[in-house]
C-alpha cells in the first residue's frame, strides 16, 4: 500500500504512468505478489526516466489542446482518459474506470469526452482568472468517428435514447461554443496512453507529446 501511495504521488507530474498506477490501485484491497512486482517495475521505469517531467514554454503557443479516449471491451470495466496540453506539456490529465457498463464503443467514448469537457471548463475558468485570453472554441480531439456527429447534432435515436443527462454535458459545451469535437486518427491520439497498454513505439510517441526533458 505504501508503494502504491508513492506511485500515486508520482502521477502528479508523470502522466505516462497514470494508467498503470490506476490499474494496480484496483487490487489494493487484496494485493498479490504480481501486483507488488508491477509496482516495482514502474519504480524502475521512473528511475531510468528521471530526466522527464512537465516543462512549459511560451514557444509552443498559448492554445489549449485536448485529447480524449476510451477503451471498450478490453477490461471488465472500461477505462477512459484525457489530457489537456498547454505550453508544450500536459497541464491536466486523468485515467479512470467508467462507472457504468457501456453497451458500445460510442457510449464509452462519449463518457470519456464528458469527463474531458468537465475538466476543460475548469481550465477555461482558471486561465480566465489568471488573465489569459482564450481562443474559443477549444478543439477536443477524439478518434471515435461515431461520437463526433452525436455530440454535434441535437436529438436522440433508438440507440442513444438511454443516455443520461451526464452524457449531454459535452453537447451543451459544443452548443455554447466552448469546445468543438474533432476527429483524429488513432495514431495521433495521445490519450490512448491513459486507457490501454500501448506498444513501445506508440508509447514513446505519445509520451513525447505529454512530457519533455527538465
Amino acid at each position: 500500500l505504501e508503494l502504491l501511495g508513492s506511485l500515486l504521488w508520482a502521477t502528479n507530474t508523470r502522466p505516462d504512468i497514470q494508467f498503470y498506477v490506476s490499474w494496480l490501485c484496483q487490487f489494493m484491497q487484496k494485493p498479490r505478489l504480481e501486483h507488488y512486482n508491477g509496482g516495482l517495475a514502474i519504480l524502475s521505469y521512473l528511475n531510468h526516466t528521471k530526466h522527464l517531467g512537465l516543462r512549459y514554454s511560451a514557444h509552443h503557443g498559448e492554445d489549449l489542446e485536448v485529447y480524449t479516449d476510451a477503451s471498450w471491451g478490453r477490461h471488465p470495466r472500461d477505462f477512459c482518459g484525457h489530457a489537456i496540453l498547454f505550453g508544450g506539456a500536459a497541464i491536466s490529465f486523468a485515467s479512470k474506470r467508467i462507472r457504468l457498463v457501456t453497451q458500445s464503443s460510442q457510449e464509452a467514448e462519449i463518457y470519456g469526452y464528458t469527463y474531458a469537457a468537465k475538466d476543460l471548463r475548469f481550465i477555461h475558468q482558471l486561465l480566465q482568472f489568471l488573465g489569459h485570453a482564450i481562443q474559443f472554441p477549444t478543439r477536443v480531439c477524439t478518434d471515435s468517428s461515431a461520437a463526433v456527429p452525436w455530440i454535434r447534432n441535437p436529438g436522440t435515436t433508438a440507440r442513444t435514447r438511454h443516455y443520461d443527462k451526464f452524457l449531454m454535458y459535452g453537447r451543451e459545451q459544443f452548443l455554447n461554443n466552448e469546445s468543438v469535437p474533432t476527429w483524429i486518427p488513432s495514431k495521433d491520439q495521445c490519450a490512448d496512453i491513459f486507457t490501454k497498454c500501448e506498444d513501445k513505439s506508440l508509447f514513446l510517441k505519445f509520451r513525447g507529446k505529454l512530457l519533455n526533458c527538465v
